[in-house]
């Protein structure tokens, strides 16, 4: 039984890694006291049409739209991780963050996931009550089939 839970937990756990990362839109990265931001904007919504924004947060610089797509999924996406890739190569220090949209999402997904893994507990925990009962009965019978 605890193997089922173990089971559960380890694919929640996946589930949640494989979700989070799907979900990356933007990225801070970091020199010295320089902060620059990539963003993946999604102006309606879905994965097209798209903008890379390029953010020079502490250097009083307007944010600049570097590429666009109206049609092509995944060109955003391509563009934003180049674009971090090369900060990185010339010393940057780039992390993944989540728009706060994305973030209620996980949040929302970790509840049904918590309360998934409940249930699986409460299931688990009878299951057990079942088999302590069977062997209860197991033992009565055999004192009944001695007695006789």
């Amino acid at each position: 039984m605890q193997i089922k839970l173990r089971i559960l937990q380890l694919f929640t756990i996946l589930a949640h890694s494989v979700c989070f990362n799907a979900y990356a839109d933007s990225w801070n990265c970091s020199s010295s006291d320089l902060v620059r931001e990539v963003v993946i904007d999604y102006p309606e919504g879905g994965s097209v049409p798209c903008n890379v924004i390029y953010k020079k947060q502490t250097e009083g610089f307007e944010d600049q739209v570097l590429w666009s797509a109206d049609n092509l999924e995944g060109y955003c996406e391509d563009q934003a991780r180049e674009l971090v890739a090369n900060l990185e190569s010339w010393g940057w220090v780039c992390l993944e963050t989540v728009s706060t949209e994305v973030e209620e999402v996980v949040e929302a997904e970790e509840v049904v996931e918590a309360e998934e893994v409940i249930e699986a507990e409460e299931v688990i925990e009878a299951e057990e009550v079942i088999e302590v009962d069977v062997e209860v009965k197991t033992e009565s019978e055999q004192a009944a089939d001695t007695e006789q």
